[in-house]
């Protein structure tokens, strides 16, 4: 003989709404720390050339953007094909301030540089760079 009683509606609504809530501050708080973590570069290359030989450099008053110190380079394995985006964090030391620059060649054999964090001091937040056949766009929410 079974004893136990089916979920009620009003049960089923009150632990939904409760899962709901719980989901929505975990979205908030996650939101909210974005900013402060290590910092990410998102490549979308919308031109009809791939790119590759990407690399990421700290420019400080103590190193030189010429300089091969240890952390203050970091290349990125792959390239962006022409219409994908990648997004990938740098692993950049950096001591006191800086810039960060991001250098690639197209397949055409164009190089480029971009400053896509002009001023940083944790290495945070996100910098989006938008790669056209015209222009290449830096949007900075670096920290």
């Amino acid at each position: 003989m079974n004893t136990r009683r089916p979920f009620s509606k009003r049960k089923i609504i009150i632990l939904s709404t409760v899962i709901l809530f719980i989901g929505l501050v975990i979205s908030m708080v996650y939101q909210a720390l974005d900013p402060f973590r290590h910092l990410r570069i998102t490549i979308h290359n919308q031109s009809d050339y791939d790119l590759s030989s990407i690399t990421a450099r700290v420019n400080s008053g103590v190193d030189s953007f010429n300089t091969n110190k240890e952390g203050t380079i970091y290349t990125l394995k792959k390239g962006v094909p022409s219409g994908e985006q990648v997004k990938f964090a740098p692993q950049l030391r950096l001591s006191g301030e800086g810039s960060i620059h991001l250098e690639f060649t197209d397949s055409r054999g164009e190089t480029y540089n971009k400053t896509v964090c002009g001023y940083t001091e944790y290495l945070s937040g996100n910098s989006y760079v938008t790669v056209t056949n015209e222009t290449i766009t830096v949007k900075e929410e670096c920290m």
